[in-house]
């Protein structure tokens, strides 16, 4: 089976969340004995694949021209759809704005022709103006849709408004270096790790943290300060208290491995979210979890984790508290379901049974059921 991955065309200058499921996923799927190669951007499609597989759904201008260029070759196409839940990046958009109903389809839409300038890219009025009816339409048509959890296909069919021909649920994977500290280490700290933005809620997680009684326990923030969140940083900074609340900057990923293994909690109050990679890299620790209480992340994560409103300091703070007084859990039968290797094994049966209803029913819309993970 020769497969072709394509992703946005401004994957190397802009790595992701899209580039390390694509690159893990062909890793895994080369290994099963799948030949695969990767055409980033909307440069004509070669000759001789026997499918596609297109990453995300947000760069609707190039997703949509890959799409119609496997159509024109007749050659089926599955897509991962990334999909952020649309009532969830309102909301986080109204409440930065100060402005309730924040008109987030246009706010997407400029930044369609945002991505399209900053890719080198002419843009396309059509994309602007008609951005979810093509993200409709790729759902819709494409042989098959890859989404992460039940939850996420769920918010393609109510904020979209698009049945997929087929879909198939393949969890992401996650590769870390981490193991359970021994019994005998004081588990002290919380952890908030991620890029320093307001995305993420750091100033949230730390005003919520000085509502818990001061001494017993140390907030530590792990990740990037950009330019583009320059002003965000500068509040975060403001915050840190010495000894108490502490920014420890950017770690690799054996560093991060020891901290969380020493960690008591790891608190992701991000305003959305999909699934959440940092929270399993927790659990492999041995950390507990204290997470936002979204659609996806509560798929995933069910009781083995505690939840909080993000918009709210006393939710976060009652669920660390909560995740603080929960005793410890042996997660790793459930960590087993969250492998690269399984997620290219998920995708790899998914593959097989879009190429097989296309032989058998070549002119025809294929209906296959979705299978659960």
């Amino acid at each position: 089976m020769r497969v072709l991955f394509r992703i946005r065309s401004d994957i190397e200058r802009f790595p992701g969340g899209d580039e390390v499921q694509l690159r893990r996923t062909r890793e895994a799927l080369e290994a099963l004995g799948v030949e695969t190669a990767v055409l980033p951007g909307v440069a004509e499609m070669p000759a001789g694949f026997d499918l596609v597989h297109l990453f995300n759904t947000t760069r609707i201008h190039e997703t949509l021209a890959q799409f119609l260029q496997a159509r024109a070759r007749h050659v089926p196409v599955v897509v991962s759809t990334i999909w952020h839940s649309t009532e969830e990046m309102r909301k986080f958009y109204g409440h930065v704005r100060r402005w309730p109903w924040f008109p987030l389809t246009a706010y997407q839409s400029a930044k369609e022709a945002w991505y399209a300038r900053r890719s080198g890219l002419p843009i396309s009025w059509s994309s602007v103006l008609g951005f979810r009816a093509m993200q409709r339409s790729v759902v819709r048509e494409a042989d098959a849709v890859l989404p992460n959890s039940n939850a996420e296909l769920a918010l393609l069919r109510s904020e979209l408004g698009a049945s997929p021909r087929a879909a198939f649920v393949v969890p992401n994977g996650f590769t870390f270096a981490g193991r359970p500290a021994p019994g005998n280490i004081a588990r002290q700290d919380i952890l908030c790790v991620g890029r320093i933005e307001p995305r993420k809620n750091q100033l949230g997680v730390i005003r919520a943290f000085k509502r818990l009684p001061r001494g017993a326990h140390r907030l530590r923030l792990f990740g990037a300060m950009t330019e583009a969140h320059d002003g965000y940083a500068a509040q975060v900074r403001a915050e840190l208290v010495p000894g108490w609340v502490e920014y420890a900057g950017v770690v690799s990923q054996t560093e991060l491995a020891v901290e969380m293994a020493r960690a008591a909690v790891v608190v992701l109050a991000s305003f959305f979210e999909t699934c959440g990679l940092v929270v399993l890299e927790a659990l492999a620790c041995g950390a507990r979890a204290c997470v936002t209480q979204s659609p996806c992340l509560q798929d995933y994560y069910g009781k083995r984790v505690d939840y909080c409103d993000p918009y709210d300091e006393a939710s976060i703070a009652a669920g660390l508290t909560a995740a603080l007084d929960r005793a410890p859990e042996d997660h790793t039968e459930f960590l087993r379901g969250f492998s690269w290797e399984r997620a290219a094994e998920k995708t790899l049966r998914a593959y097989e049974q879009v190429l097989a209803a296309r032989r058998e029913r070549p002119a025809e819309k294929t209906s296959l059921l979705m299978e659960a993970y």
